[in-house]
Protein backbone atom coordinates (compact mmCIF):
# COMPACT_ATOMS: atom_id res chain seq x y z
CA UNK A 1 0.00 0.00 0.00
CA UNK A 2 1.41 3.36 -1.06
CA UNK A 3 -0.32 6.56 0.00
CA UNK A 4 0.60 10.23 -0.43
CA UNK A 5 -1.13 12.84 1.72
CA UNK A 6 -0.85 16.43 0.55
CA UNK A 7 -2.27 19.85 1.42
CA UNK A 8 -1.30 23.35 2.42
CA UNK A 9 0.05 24.42 5.81
CA UNK A 10 -1.95 23.09 8.79
CA UNK A 11 -4.53 21.36 6.63
CA UNK A 12 -3.91 18.23 8.69
CA UNK A 13 -1.76 16.32 6.20
CA UNK A 14 1.06 15.43 8.60
CA UNK A 15 -1.27 14.45 11.43
CA UNK A 16 -3.37 12.32 9.10
CA UNK A 17 -0.36 10.72 7.39
CA UNK A 18 1.28 9.89 10.72
CA UNK A 19 -1.93 8.37 12.10
CA UNK A 20 -2.58 6.37 8.93
CA UNK A 21 0.94 4.94 9.04
CA UNK A 22 0.44 3.89 12.65
CA UNK A 23 -3.03 2.46 11.98
CA UNK A 24 -1.86 0.44 8.98
CA UNK A 25 1.53 -0.46 10.46
CA UNK A 26 3.54 0.99 7.58
CA UNK A 27 6.42 3.43 7.27
CA UNK A 28 5.72 7.16 7.48
CA UNK A 29 7.95 9.57 5.56
CA UNK A 30 7.83 13.35 5.97
CA UNK A 31 9.14 15.35 3.01
CA UNK A 32 9.31 18.47 5.17
CA UNK A 33 11.50 16.79 7.78
CA UNK A 34 13.84 15.50 5.09
CA UNK A 35 13.98 18.95 3.46
CA UNK A 36 15.08 20.52 6.75
CA UNK A 37 18.08 18.15 6.82
CA UNK A 38 19.10 19.19 3.29
CA UNK A 39 19.05 22.95 3.87
CA UNK A 40 22.31 24.62 4.93
CA UNK A 41 20.55 26.62 7.68
CA UNK A 42 18.71 24.49 10.21
CA UNK A 43 18.14 27.13 12.89
CA UNK A 44 14.34 27.05 12.84
CA UNK A 45 11.85 24.75 14.52
CA UNK A 46 8.79 25.43 12.37
CA UNK A 47 8.30 26.87 8.91
CA UNK A 48 5.66 29.29 10.22
CA UNK A 49 8.14 31.55 11.98
CA UNK A 50 10.47 34.39 11.01
CA UNK A 51 13.42 32.02 10.51
CA UNK A 52 11.17 29.46 8.81
CA UNK A 53 10.00 32.08 6.31
CA UNK A 54 13.64 33.02 5.67
CA UNK A 55 14.31 29.35 4.89
CA UNK A 56 11.39 29.23 2.44
CA UNK A 57 12.68 32.41 0.75
CA UNK A 58 16.10 30.78 0.52
CA UNK A 59 14.47 27.75 -1.16
CA UNK A 60 12.71 29.98 -3.68
CA UNK A 61 16.07 31.44 -4.72
CA UNK A 62 17.89 28.09 -4.51
CA UNK A 63 15.62 25.47 -6.10
CA UNK A 64 18.39 22.86 -6.07
CA UNK A 65 17.36 21.85 -2.53
CA UNK A 66 13.77 21.14 -3.50
CA UNK A 67 14.91 19.35 -6.65
CA UNK A 68 17.31 17.24 -4.57
CA UNK A 69 14.52 16.41 -2.12
CA UNK A 70 12.08 15.52 -4.89
CA UNK A 71 14.64 13.33 -6.63
CA UNK A 72 15.33 11.53 -3.35
CA UNK A 73 11.62 11.03 -2.65
CA UNK A 74 10.97 9.63 -6.13
CA UNK A 75 13.82 7.12 -5.79
CA UNK A 76 13.02 6.19 -2.20
CA UNK A 77 9.29 5.83 -2.83
CA UNK A 78 9.92 3.39 -5.70
CA UNK A 79 11.84 1.05 -3.39
CA UNK A 80 8.96 0.72 -0.92
CA UNK A 81 6.04 -1.67 -1.01
CA UNK A 82 4.21 -0.01 1.88
CA UNK A 83 4.66 3.65 2.77
CA UNK A 84 2.68 6.74 3.65
CA UNK A 85 4.29 9.92 2.41
CA UNK A 86 3.46 13.44 3.54
CA UNK A 87 4.44 15.79 0.70
CA UNK A 88 3.37 19.00 -0.98
CA UNK A 89 4.52 18.08 -4.50
CA UNK A 90 4.92 14.28 -4.75
CA UNK A 91 1.35 13.65 -5.98
CA UNK A 92 2.21 15.42 -9.22
CA UNK A 93 5.61 13.71 -9.59
CA UNK A 94 4.64 10.10 -8.81
CA UNK A 95 2.46 8.79 -11.61
CA UNK A 96 1.80 5.14 -10.86
CA UNK A 97 -1.82 4.01 -10.67
CA UNK A 98 -1.36 2.00 -7.47
CA UNK A 99 -0.53 4.99 -5.26
CA UNK A 100 -3.48 6.48 -3.41
CA UNK A 101 -3.27 10.26 -3.36
CA UNK A 102 -5.21 12.26 -0.78
CA UNK A 103 -5.49 16.05 -0.67
CA UNK A 104 -6.61 17.65 2.57
CA UNK A 105 -8.00 21.15 2.32
CA UNK A 106 -8.97 23.59 5.06
CA UNK A 107 -9.96 27.22 5.04
CA UNK A 108 -7.48 29.87 6.21
CA UNK A 109 -9.24 30.54 9.51
CA UNK A 110 -9.15 26.87 10.54
CA UNK A 111 -5.53 26.50 9.45
CA UNK A 112 -4.43 29.69 11.27
CA UNK A 113 -6.15 28.47 14.44
CA UNK A 114 -4.25 25.17 14.18
CA UNK A 115 -0.90 26.92 13.66
CA UNK A 116 -1.66 29.26 16.58
CA UNK A 117 -2.43 26.35 18.90
CA UNK A 118 0.47 24.18 17.69
CA UNK A 119 3.12 26.90 17.82
CA UNK A 120 1.64 28.85 20.77
CA UNK A 121 1.48 32.15 18.87
CA UNK A 122 -1.37 34.57 18.25
CA UNK A 123 -3.81 33.77 15.47
CA UNK A 124 -2.83 37.04 13.81
CA UNK A 125 0.83 36.00 13.70
CA UNK A 126 -0.12 32.47 12.68
CA UNK A 127 -2.18 33.78 9.77
CA UNK A 128 0.61 36.14 8.68
CA UNK A 129 3.30 33.44 8.74
CA UNK A 130 1.03 30.84 7.16
CA UNK A 131 -0.01 33.11 4.29
CA UNK A 132 3.61 34.04 3.56
CA UNK A 133 4.83 30.44 3.76
CA UNK A 134 2.03 29.21 1.49
CA UNK A 135 2.56 32.03 -1.02
CA UNK A 136 6.28 31.37 -1.22
CA UNK A 137 5.90 27.58 -1.35
CA UNK A 138 3.31 27.83 -4.12
CA UNK A 139 5.78 30.01 -6.03
CA UNK A 140 8.55 27.43 -5.55
CA UNK A 141 6.54 24.63 -7.15
CA UNK A 142 5.13 26.89 -9.85
CA UNK A 143 8.67 28.04 -10.70
CA UNK A 144 10.28 24.58 -10.64
CA UNK A 145 7.51 22.38 -12.07
CA UNK A 146 4.72 24.65 -13.30
CA UNK A 147 2.38 23.08 -10.71
CA UNK A 148 -0.37 25.02 -8.97
CA UNK A 149 -0.53 22.99 -5.78
CA UNK A 150 -3.68 24.69 -4.50
CA UNK A 151 -5.64 24.58 -7.77
CA UNK A 152 -4.73 21.42 -9.68
CA UNK A 153 -6.41 18.47 -7.98
CA UNK A 154 -6.30 16.08 -10.96
CA UNK A 155 -3.71 13.71 -9.44
CA UNK A 156 -5.87 13.00 -6.37
CA UNK A 157 -8.13 10.07 -5.62
CA UNK A 158 -9.69 11.76 -2.58
CA UNK A 159 -10.19 15.38 -1.53
CA UNK A 160 -11.30 16.16 2.00
CA UNK A 161 -12.11 19.56 3.50
CA UNK A 162 -10.95 19.29 7.12
CA UNK A 163 -12.05 22.82 8.10
CA UNK A 164 -14.95 21.69 10.25
CA UNK A 165 -14.00 18.08 10.92
CA UNK A 166 -12.28 16.52 13.89
CA UNK A 167 -8.91 14.95 13.12
CA UNK A 168 -10.31 11.53 14.03
CA UNK A 169 -13.08 11.94 11.44
CA UNK A 170 -10.59 12.86 8.71
CA UNK A 171 -8.43 9.88 9.62
CA UNK A 172 -11.48 7.60 9.52
CA UNK A 173 -12.56 8.91 6.11
CA UNK A 174 -9.06 8.36 4.74
CA UNK A 175 -8.77 4.89 6.32
CA UNK A 176 -12.14 3.84 4.91
CA UNK A 177 -11.15 5.10 1.46
CA UNK A 178 -7.80 3.29 1.56
CA UNK A 179 -9.45 0.02 2.67
CA UNK A 180 -12.03 0.38 -0.10
CA UNK A 181 -9.27 0.91 -2.68
CA UNK A 182 -7.27 -2.05 -1.36
CA UNK A 183 -10.32 -4.32 -1.64
CA UNK A 184 -11.00 -3.48 -5.29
Amino acid sequence: MKVIVSGLTASGKSSVATSLALNFGVEYFSASSKLKTLLPKKDFMVWESKKGIEAVKFRLNNPKYDKKLDSFILSYFKTKKDIILDSWVAPWKINDKETIKIYIKADEAARAKRVSMRDKISQTDALKFMREKDRLTKNIYKKIYGIEIDKDFLPFNLLIDSSNLELSDVIQLCSDFIMNQKNK
